[in-house]
């Protein structure tokens, strides 16, 4: 993206009357995003930070990780464990130095840990649904165990459950990661987990971190773990607002 359309992109999102941006919580992520773009160009200041979990390929469904290419300075610690993934990862986000990719899954101790996914060649060939390289997952989600978003049985299962693997990965706390990366700060955090998205937020210190925009998947979550993320988020005084199958929040 050159530099003018970057700049008339974020022009117009911040061009939107504030009352429309602040409606909708991925608006009001836009204006976030926005914002801080502007600032990397004119304002200085310390580097945007992002922490994504689960990034996938930082491109195919994600309307937050892009924004990495539309503010100046802007670094991020990318977790993703699925080596598939990694390869599109690092090809979207080739500068090493700011956007350091983390090939691990983030378990409550270091260790090694099972992974849900699909076969590599079958997604590169077209077999598989593309959006199925976002699914891969340590839990029992329905996708994986052949049932539907009702709960039941997956009539399509067939057609894929051959091209299902399980691949061992090693895991760390998420600390351990902030921590190797030297995170004293984060702008923007983001989860997206298939499952697991609580066993990741539950890690962050909201205190010590205090991250201006959050984002967590809840699609795949027990209600009891939603409430968990929402609880943490409203007793840390965020403004929080759901959409879809996620829930953003706002310091």
């Amino acid at each position: 993206m050159s530099s003018i359309s970057g700049l008339a992109r974020i022009a117009l999102s911040l061009g939107l009357p504030a009352g429309l941006l602040d409606r909708g919580p991925a608006l009001r992520g836009t204006k976030f995003l926005a914002k801080a773009a502007l600032n990397a160009r004119f304002g200085g200041g310390q580097a945007f930070q992002m922490v994504n979990v689960g990034a996938c390929d930082g491109a195919l469904f994600d309307d937050v990780t892009p924004w990495l290419h539309r503010i100046p300075r802007a670094r991020a610690v990318l977790v993703e464990p699925i080596p598939y993934n990694q390869k599109r990862l690092r090809a979207n986000y080739p500068d090493t130095e700011r956007f350091v990719i983390e090939p691990v899954a983030v378990t409550k101790t270091k260790g090694t840990i099972t992974v849900h996914t699909f076969d590599a060649a079958a997604l590169e060939a077209g077999t598989l649904p593309i959006e199925f390289i976002g699914c891969s997952s340590v839990t029992d989600t329905n996708l994986m165990s052949g049932k539907n978003a009702w709960g039941e049985d997956d009539a399509n299962f067939n057609k894929f459950a051959p091209h299902v693997r399980d691949i061992e990965v090693p895991s760390e706390t998420l600390q351990t990661l902030l921590d190797r990366n030297g995170i004293t700060h984060i702008d923007a955090f983001l989860v997206d987990c298939e499952g697991a998205d609580w066993i990741v937020f539950e890690q962050l210190d909201l205190k010590r971190y205090r991250p201006g925009m959050i984002k967590v998947e809840v699609g795949a979550l027990p209600a009891a773990e939603i409430g968990e993320v929402v609880v943490k988020l409203k007793t840390s005084g965020y403004q929080v607002g759901f959409q879809a199958e996620d829930i953003w929040a706002f310091a």
